[in-house]
C-alpha cells in the first residue's frame, strides 16, 4: 500500500529537515490507511506494543513523500506492518520502521488473538 503524505510546515525543523519525531506520526497516518483497508470503518481493536525507526535520509522542506505499507508478520495475537517513507520524485529512502500491533479488548484489558477474517485481510496489505 502506497499513500502520499502532506507535509506540515511544523513538520520541519528549523534547518528545514522533518523533524525526526514526526516520522511516527506519518507511520500512523499509514497505520489508518492500512486499518481502514483492512477493516473499512470500524473502532481500531489494538495497541501498539512497539515502534521502531530508521532513518535513511534528510526529507527537506517542499519534497513530496509518500509511506508505503506491508504487513511483514503475522502472530497468534499480533502482527508487524512495516514502513517506508520516500521521497516521491525518485523512491529515495527517508526513513524505514515498524510497529507491533497487538488484538486488545478494552473491556478485559488483555490481549486476544486475531480473528481469521482479519488475518486475511492482514495477508493482502
Amino acid at each position: 500500500m502506497r499513500i502520499q503524505l502532506q507535509p506540515r510546515y511544523s513538520d520541519y525543523d528549523s534547518r528545514g529537515h522533518v523533524n525526526n519525531a514526526v516520522y511516527l506520526t506519518y507511520f500512523e497516518i499509514g497505520r489508518v490507511y492500512a486499518w481502514l483497508e483492512a477493516v473499512g470503518h470500524s473502532d481500531p481493536n489494538f495497541i501498539i506494543a512497539e515502534a521502531r525507526i530508521t532513518y535513511r535520509s534528510p526529507a527537506m522542506l517542499g519534497e513530496p513523500l509518500v509511506i508505503e505499507v506491508t504487513t511483514s508478520e503475522i502472530r497468534s495475537k499480533a502482527w508487524v506492518w512495516s514502513y517506508r517513507v520516500l521521497d516521491e520524485r525518485d523512491d529515495r529512502v527517508v526513513a524505514e520502521g515498524a510497529t507491533t500491533q497487538v488484538m486488545y479488548d478494552y473491556r478485559e484489558r488483555k490481549s486476544v488473538p486475531i480473528p481469521d477474517d482479519l488475518r486475511v485481510a492482514l495477508e493482502r496489505i
